[in-house]
């Protein structure tokens, strides 16, 4: 019983550790737009040019987050966190000494350097040190630790600035993130993934990463999965109230609905991660009904009520699934490669998200606001053919 606590204890430190560091991660990249007026106003910025930012901090993350994965197989995830964790702390805490666009955008830059090594050195460190028997559940905290990250930006970053003022808030939160940065420093003891240097030769190479037909599959997944997530996150507002003739305020409170269920899913579906091998199953089905509700909504004449209850579970769904396919991820990568797989097929989360909203918007602009969930189911319908059994289910070699 003694052994049994000991590494019940160990796990526990290691995933709130990561998790910490997740949830800041996730804080940091909307420290800025609840700002934004305020930065419109002190900076004499505009709109667009903060939206500039924005997109160079995208940028730099999607560019960094496969070669972070390298680094981690060739010398360890533990330290290539500790400085990612640093170096995006640092840049957003001297945000607070901006003054102009040119060096808001060097800092985001900087900012998302910072950021790419998360996936990557989180995965890692998981993988290689939680037992085996929990792995589903501390992906299940990892990913929630992110989704609190999301939520709790607004609040901080504003009640921060209400407090002091928004440069100070941006010192604040940085400032944290450093002094975490140092506590997983001194947690050498518990976080021991990638001590010392690895041969050159191990881990999986690019040629593999780049044909591997379950890897490019599970990108494929990302992409879809990050395409029909966009259409209910930046789009079903304003789709809602041109489908159901419902005020903004009222199409503003299903996107928090929708959130929150998000959130109350995840956790639960790390316990089924634990304790179900059939991840390509769960995932399949999961998907199919979210594909199916979310055309559901589309249809004017389901009602707005029932189309906030149909998102709800969608949201639902959709975070109880993300244990099950970090799970799935995990399987196909080589040991000593799985930070490595997790940047290269998240980086297709990013390449939907970029490439997705512009779609939406042009069905918007055409007055189509009910394709805008047709299209976003049929994203589902594309997740779903992409993680059923058999498609990406063995371990690349």
């Amino acid at each position: 019983m003694t052994a049994v606590a000991e590494s019940l204890s160990r796990d526990a430190r290691i995933v709130g550790l990561i998790s910490l560091g997740h949830l800041l991660s996730h804080l940091y990249m909307l420290a800025l737009p609840p700002l934004f007026p305020v930065l419109r106003r002190d900076l004499g910025l505009s709109y667009v040019e903060l939206g500039i930012a924005m997109t160079v901090f995208a940028v730099a993350t999607a560019s960094l987050q496969t070669p972070m994965g390298f680094l981690c197989q060739r010398f360890g995830a533990r330290m290539i966190l500790i400085a990612g964790l640093v170096v995006n702390a640092a840049a957003v805490g001297l945000m607070a000494f901006a003054e102009s666009l040119l060096g808001l955008c060097a800092l985001m830059a900087l900012a998302g350097a910072g950021s790419s090594v998360f996936h990557p050195a989180d995965y890692s460190i998981l993988s290689g040190t939680v037992s085996e028997h929990r792995l589903g559940r501390a992906f299940a905290v990892h990913t929630f630790g992110g989704a609190a990250g999301f939520a709790l930006a607004p609040v901080i970053i504003v009640g921060l600035t209400a407090a002091f003022d928004w440069r100070t808030a941006l010192m604040i939160v940085g400032g944290v993130g450093v002094g975490v940065a140092l506590l997983i420093l001194a947690s050498s003891g518990v976080i021991t993934e990638g001590e010392g240097k690895k041969k050159a030769g191990d881990g999986i190479s690019l040629r593999t990463l780049l044909t591997s037909r379950p890897i490019l599959m599970f990108f494929l997944f990302y992409a879809g999965s990050a395409a029909a997530n966009v259409g209910v996150n930046q789009f079903a507002v304003a789709a809602m109230t041109e489908i159901y003739a419902v005020p903004l305020a009222l199409a503003n409170s299903v996107l928090t609905v929708y959130l929150f269920a998000v959130m109350a899913g995840v956790l639960p579906g790390g316990w089924i991660a634990d304790k179900t091998t059939r991840h390509g199953m769960v995932i399949g089905v999961g998907f199919a009904v979210c594909s199916v509700l979310v055309a559901l909504v589309g249809v004017a004449g389901v009602g707005f009520w029932l189309a906030l209850g149909l998102l709800t579970v969608v949201g639902a769904i959709r975070g109880f699934l993300q244990s099950s396919r970090d799970v799935m991820v995990r399987a196909i990568a080589p040991k000593e490669s799985v930070g490595t797989v997790f940047g290269f097929v998240s980086t297709g989360f990013l390449a939907g998200q970029a490439l997705a909203p512009p779609i939406y918007g042009v069905l918007l602009d055409l007055g189509s606001p009910s394709v805008v969930f047709w299209l976003s189911a049929a994203f589902s319908v594309l997740c779903m053919l992409t993680a059923l059994p058999g498609t990406a289910g063995r371990t690349v070699r």
